[in-house]
């Protein structure tokens, strides 16, 4: 029975030791991908990039290289998508990383995934670089014809467009300048020219990496003969959108520490609207921390201080002037503005109960999250302890055996020692009986003697005791 007893303890630690030791063992499922509308793509051709999170949530940046477009947005087991235009040659390459807070484990850690898109040039047809009749690019290097005995001097175009927008005035083919406006996103246009000869040939320059401001596009027809001729494009490309490029929100603990209050969703500067977290009744007032994207813009914050118990409404007011060097003889600057809203909601004081339920809430709290920062080692020492717990008993039962052992063994001369004890003592209670068995009889015997002398003193007609008269 012993054996069955030790046995069952054996296993039980043992089952106990095991699940321990798969509580080690995580699974690491949040991860980040990137899906394209197109495998590959004609020279500024465009394209549509989904970034997605799985199993996660966390805030991705996403980056293209050779090509124009990306974003940063929080995903919460979500995606994102943007058009991407593609460079002149090569490939586009899109990368997204960000720190993702993985659904199983409740620990962020950095994830990144890539995707690239070739960029393919067509046999025929258009290009940003040249062109002949019809389109951006054209090989006319492999056509024969007869030979002429004078060569032609046509170097001028019958059509001039661009991709990006609509060039100013309506062309013609003996204007040679032409105005263009285009968004900020926009870094490189594309220009289709059309020859009016089709010996003759175009290059375009200037058109690539274009600066805030104005840009001069150059669109050059060489004739047969080799006179040339130009069409300038000035492209004015948008200032960067006033925007803030960071914005943090703070407020004091009861120990005059600032502590950051995470915005929802993370903040991006293209999101206008935000929410916060409850804030604690004892909030009086929130730390702004803007800063705008465009040097000279000014920052007005509204309803920040003087929390009131329920919603807030913070507004961060954004402006700047328009610049004058883009601005027209007599044309007015513009006041560009731009409004970031958060809603605050802030907690009602709670009574001594909630307080004392809350005390007793923050404790486990911190007991939870130190044994989430430490749960490798306490399953660790847990492991040591139910080890060391496993020899201890082992020792014991080993001794506990043998003083039962020495129990039983007194337990049976204890027996022993008492049968003597009895056996002895009936003897001796027999002997008692037998000496009180004959006293009484000789008590019994003596009146009997005595009657029978009284009988015959009687006879006699003698008393025995006392006087006669």
């Amino acid at each position: 029975m012993k054996n069955n007893i030790l046995n069952k303890l054996l296993f039980i630690l043992t089952a106990i030791a095991f699940i321990l030791l798969l509580m080690t063992i995580k699974s690491d499922a949040a991860s980040i991908s990137i899906s394209t509308s197109k495998s590959s793509v004609s020279p500024g051709g465009t394209f549509t990039v989904t970034v997605s999170v799985n199993g996660g949530a966390g805030k991705v940046t996403t980056s293209v290289s050779n090509g124009t477009g990306g974003k940063t947005a929080f995903l919460d087991n979500s995606s994102y998508s943007f058009t991407c235009t593609a460079g002149s040659s090569g490939s586009v390459t899109i990368t997204s990383s960000g720190s993702i807070a993985d659904y199983n484990t409740e620990k962020e850690s950095n994830k990144s995934a890539s995707r690239t898109v070739s960029i393919v040039k067509p046999s025929s047809g258009s290009s940003s670089g040249s062109s002949s009749s019809g389109g951006y690019s054209s090989n006319n290097s492999n056509k024969t014809t007869p030979e002429e005995t004078e060569k032609s001097s046509d170097s001028t175009l019958s059509g001039l467009t661009v991709k990006e927008g609509k060039i100013t005035p309506e062309f013609k083919k003996d204007v040679k300048e032409y105005a263009l406006t285009i968004p900020y996103e926009i870094e490189e246009i594309n220009v289709k020219a059309t020859t009016t000869d089709s010996k003759a040939t175009v290059s375009v320059k200037g058109n690539k990496k274009l600066k805030e401001g104005e840009n001069t596009v150059t669109v050059t027809v060489t004739a047969e003969d080799g006179s040339t001729s130009n069409y300038i494009i000035k492209v004015t490309r948008a200032r960067v959108p006033i925007a803030l490029k960071s914005l943090i929100i703070k407020y004091e603990n009861r120990n005059g520490e600032l502590i950051e209050a995470p915005l929802n969703p993370a903040f991006a500067f293209n999101t206008l609207e935000y929410t916060l977290e409850d804030l604690e009744y004892w909030v009086e007032k929130l730390s702004i921390e803007a800063v705008p994207n465009i040097e000279g813009a000014t920052i007005d914050v509204q309803g920040a201080e003087n929390l009131q118990v329920g919603e807030n409404t913070i507004t961060i007011n954004l402006k700047i002037m328009e610049d004058s060097k883009n601005l027209k003889e007599e044309e007015e600057p513009k006041e560009e503005t731009i409004s970031y809203t958060i809603k605050v909601n802030k907690k009602k004081e709670p009574t001594l109960i909630a307080k004392i339920s809350d005390w007793f809430e923050g404790v486990m709290g911190t007991v939870s999250n130190w044994y989430d920062q430490n749960d490798e080692q306490v399953i660790i020492g847990a492991l040591g302890v139910c080890n060391v717990a496993l020899l201890g008993l082992s020792v014991y039962i080993v001794l506990d055996y043998r003083k039962y052992k020495d129990i039983i063994k007194e337990e049976k001369k204890m027996k022993k020692d008492k049968k003597n004890d009895m056996s002895e003592k009936n003897v001796s209670e027999g002997n008692i009986i037998e000496e009180i068995h004959k006293a009484t009889n000789n008590t019994q015997e003596e009146p009997i003697e005595d009657k029978k002398e009284v009988d015959e003193n009687s006879k006699n007609g003698k008393s025995k005791v006392g006087k006669h008269f």
